[in-house]
């Protein structure tokens, strides 16, 4: 099956994130027409034309036509955040509701179950696939998984997913704040620390753990 258009999968996204909101709240799944109400579509048809591929995709279970519509269990894999001298992430991006932030998908609705243990009571936790080394000191390599949690509060020397204004990068990076300043602190000796305005620099979620595999 080919992949989606940018706005189809944007589409998509809603649609899954409502499915799954809704299931937490009610128990059970909306119908088409709550859909196509919450996300914006004309019609429950038009909702049907997305959510019988996401089905068949896996993305999705149940039943169109009634309200068994539900979401695969685990925690959201909702893109890659670099870790890097560079700290760019990449170009293409599918949304994910992070503060506005741009996520780049690394595969549409993915998930990945973790234990209690490890997750924690972490408030919406979520996934994201380092690219880089810069935290290699730490047991962060490139391409493992880092589980976040979502925050906009960090306290001094927590690992975080900062978002740097005057570079449009997002970084994952040691949080040290200095009044005027935040060092935004590597564990890789090979990488010189990133000193930005505080004004420029927002907390999207702190780091929790990592998983790798081999």
């Amino acid at each position: 099956m080919p992949k989606p258009r940018a706005k189809t999968r944007e589409v998509r996204r809603r649609i899954w994130e409502f499915i799954r909101d809704y299931r937490r709240e009610n128990l059970y799944g909306p119908n088409l027409r709550e859909i196509a109400q919450a996300v914006g579509i004309s019609s429950a048809s038009n909702v049907n034309y997305h959510v019988k591929p996401m089905i068949e995709l896996g993305q999705l279970s149940g039943d169109s036509n009634a309200r068994s519509l539900n979401v695969p269990a685990g925690i959201p894999i909702v893109g890659t955040v670099a870790a890097s001298s560079i700290d760019t992430i990449a170009a293409e991006v599918a949304t994910h509701d992070l503060a506005g932030v741009a996520w780049d998908q690394v595969s549409e609705f993915d998930t990945i179950d973790f234990p209690d243990w490890l997750v924690g009571n972490a408030r919406d936790p979520f996934a994201l696939q380092v690219i880089g080394d810069s935290m290699i000191d730490d047991g962060i390599r490139d391409h493992d998984i880092i589980i976040m949690e979502k925050t906009n509060r960090a306290t001094r020397g927590d690992m975080v997913i900062a978002y740097v204004s005057s570079r449009e990068e997002h970084t994952v990076k040691r949080y040290y704040p200095n009044g005027p300043t935040v060092t935004l602190q590597p564990d890789n000796k090979n990488h010189d620390p990133l000193i930005e305005d505080a004004k420029d620099v927002s907390i999207e979620g702190k780091v929790i753990g990592v998983v790798r595999r081999y």
